[in-house]
């Protein structure tokens, strides 16, 4: 717990929300004002993102002053902090979900204004899309099922009746874990094979590259998630009702990480992923965003030329 006070936490996604923020704003005034084009879904979605993002701060504001900060909470904890705790946990379960979905689809719509001259990339890229939104759709409306007509005994002060009638938390949190892992895997391979197929030089190709790789911060904040939650999962710390073990010692890890901290890290993360790219123009002057910079302004104004090189069919 005292990793994760509010003096530490609250400093930590005050930077992450307003970093978030700020790249927002100017992503949105780059498309407006310097590459002049019109907003499209790939915005729209990065700004929902963004939103509901906005919202899980405030709520994780409340939950390190008045909760657990996010900690497993058991029937030894004050009352007030167990039932706050509990309570936002179950919001944070249930719109986070929409919140990874949006960032997923603002970069795979942007993939698309780039890459959509090869039409293994539309196809591929149309699949991620209805994957992304099935996916997003899928696990919120399993979250809010959970205990079916019910949803009161997801914040019960007896869990005992929640472990009863509900279902398995734990699984579904780890399957939502392993699921965006994965797809978060696809979204920074996939523009790698396409951009090996531009004409230019090995030195740019790979500085482009980098570009995407940037949100690597994220899918690590996602892969620590998982490696939590595949052993919080055996010892039932994921389940309601939980009892700290009376004999066994808890695990360092889960002694060290805190999940929902890293959830907020993950998802702040993947905003500050999104909105990079597309902010590549005022960042020209630097060498692996110039070609980034090109194809964006090139693809977004929707020149009806386009350089030979960039017409290969994969």
């Amino acid at each position: 717990m005292s990793l994760y006070r509010p003096a530490v936490a609250i400093p930590v996604y005050s930077v992450l929300a307003g970093v978030g923020i700020a790249t927002t704003g100017v992503r949105l005034w780059v498309r407006t004002r310097v590459a002049r084009v019109a907003l499209g879904l790939d915005d729209l979605f990065v700004v929902l993102g963004g939103i509901v993002a906005a919202a899980c701060t405030a709520m994780q504001y409340y939950n390190a002053i008045h909760g657990s900060g996010g900690e497993a909470t058991d029937s030894s904890t004050r009352t007030n902090a167990a039932v706050a705790a509990h309570k936002i946990d179950w919001a944070m379960i249930v719109i986070e979900k929409p919140a990874f979905g949006f960032v997923k689809l603002s970069i795979l719509f942007f993939y698309g204004r780039i890459f959509d001259v090869w039409p293994s990339f539309r196809r591929i890229n149309s699949v991620m899309i209805c994957i992304a939104v099935v996916w997003m759709i899928g696990f919120t409306v399993a979250d809010v099922l959970l205990c079916g007509a019910h949803p009161e005994l997801n914040w019960a002060v007896d869990q005992t009746v929640s472990r009863k009638k509900c279902g398995q938390k734990g699984i579904l949190l780890l399957s939502f874990a392993v699921t965006s892992v994965a797809t978060d895997w696809v979204l920074l391979v996939l523009p790698l094979f396409y951009i090996g197929h531009l004409q230019m030089s090995m030195r740019k190709k790979l500085s482009s590259g980098f570009v995407f790789f940037l949100g690597m911060a994220s899918t690590t904040a996602s892969i620590l998630r998982l490696i939590f939650l595949s052993i919080a999962l055996p010892t039932g710390r994921l389940e309601f009702a939980y009892l700290p073990p009376a004999k066994e010692k808890t695990p360092l890890v889960l002694q060290v990480f805190n999940p929902t901290f890293w959830v907020m890290v993950e998802l702040w993360l993947g905003i500050w992923a999104a909105n990079l790219p597309p902010c590549s123009p005022l960042l020209r002057g630097l060498h692996p965003y110039q070609l980034l910079s090109r194809l964006y302004r090139r693809t977004t104004s929707r020149l009806s030329s386009e350089p030979s090189a960039s017409k290969e069919r994969v």
